[in-house]
């Protein structure tokens, strides 16, 4: 029996005209990416923070166990994902941060894969 994994992405910056070039840049990667067509449903609204005008939204764990095509497609869609923030990071001025995390294995430990 294989084992399922949480992952999510957590990216926030304060500009949200950069954070929605990057939403639709993660959607773009879910049309790609991912066999399930409703994958996109895994991208959150873009939320802002009650003070300093921070803007966030999470891709959410796909529920697939590891080494099905969900979780394959997501742990892409991610990794591409974030190679497109690390480009975005070195060529702007604003604050953009992420992590990846990964939680609720048959292990039970959590740990941050990614972050910037």
């Amino acid at each position: 029996m294989r084992n399922i994994q949480h992952h999510v992405l957590i990216i926030t910056c304060n500009d949200r005209n950069t954070l929605e070039l990057i939403r639709q840049k993660a959607a773009e990667l879910f049309k790609t990416y991912m066999e399930a067509s409703s994958g996109s449903k895994l991208l959150t609204e873009i939320k802002e923070s009650l003070i300093n005008n921070y803007f966030t939204f999470f891709i959410i764990p796909d529920g697939s166990k590891e080494g099905y095509d969900a979780s394959d497609d997501g742990d892409i869609i991610r990794q591409k994902l974030i190679e497109h923030l690390k480009t975005v990071i070195a060529a702007t001025e604003f604050h953009l941060s992420y992590a990846e995390l990964a939680f609720g294995g048959d292990d039970g430990k959590a740990a941050i894969i990614n972050y910037h």
